[in-house]
Order: C-alpha cells, then sequence, then structure tokens
C-alpha cells in the first residue's frame, strides 16, 4: 500500500465514521475529487486536506498519525507512544517548538555567522590576537576581521 491509499482509505473511514456522504464534503471537495483522493489515485494539497479535517471534525496531525502507523504496520496506540517520544525528543534537542524561532529565518549560513561573530568576541575580550583565533576557529583572516570589535 502506498502513503496516497492509506490516506484515502483514512479519510473514507473518518468519513463514513461521522456520517457524513461524499456531498456532505462538497464544502471542500467535489464529489467526484473526493471519491479519487479516497481510492488513493488523486493527491490532495495540504490546505485541501487542512479543510477536509475541519469538516469531517478531526485534526490533520490524527489523520496523518493513523496513515503513517498504517505505513509502518503497527498499531495506532504503540505509533502514538512512539511520536511522543520522538517529539519529546526533537522539543529537547531545541529542533522543534511551539513559537516562532526567528534566528531561522536567517538561514543555516546566517546562524553559521552568528556563531562565528560570537566566538571571535569572545576569543578577543579573552585576549587573543587575530591569528591565533584564526587558528582556534578554522576561520580565515577576512571572517576575524569582519567581527573584530573596535575599541
Amino acid at each position: 500500500m502506498d502513503y496516497l491509499e492509506a490516506l484515502g482509505q483514512v479519510i473514507r473511514e473518518v468519513r463514513v465514521a461521522a456520517g457524513l456522504s461524499r456531498e456532505g464534503c462538497a464544502q471542500v471537495l467535489n464529489r467526484d475529487h473526493l471519491a479519487k483522493v479516497e481510492q488513493g489515485r488523486l493527491a490532495i494539497s495540504v490546505l485541501k486536506l487542512y479543510s477536509l479535517c475541519e469538516c469531517l471534525g478531526i485534526s490533520l496531525s490524527l489523520v496523518l498519525m493513523a496513515v503513517e502507523a498504517r505505513m509502518v504496520g503497527i498499531d495506532l496506540e504503540a505509533y502514538r507512544h512512539q511520536q511522543e517520544r520522538d517529539l519529546n525528543r526533537l522539543v529537547g534537542a531545541g529542533l522543534l517548538s511551539s513559537v516562532i524561532n526567528h534566528g531561522a529565518s536567517r538561514g543555516v549560513r546566517g546562524k553559521r555567522a552568528e556563531d562565528n561573530r560570537l566566538a571571535i568576541q569572545t576569543l578577543q575580550t579573552e585576549g587573543l590576537a587575530k591569528m591565533e583565533i584564526v587558528r582556534r576557529l578554522g576561520v580565515s583572516r577576512a571572517t576575524v576581521d569582519r567581527y573584530w570589535l573596535k575599541r
């Protein structure tokens, strides 16, 4: 079974359990489109899937969790526990958060530049010469000059 088939099955099962016909979801997707999605023959955009989940009265994350549990072939409850462990690990590592990480908008290069700036200025305040900082951090002399604090 591929992902689209599993997604279609879950959507169909939730829709039927909610007591809705395909026409009952017409404000989100027309009947034919929804039928093809449920058969796994047509992909659905994230925004349409989100709207469909609202129509069905279920969160998008729960639908996707059910799909992923089917894809790996394990019990939904066991998959939920695995996801909780992964979530706790990722939150603890700072990779996921419920608040905006403004530093991420600078991208990887911006983060690396900020790390270099802090390291260079810290070593400068410790009294190291520019060439010592170049050797210790493995950065170019131009990088050290760029972030060197003028006194």
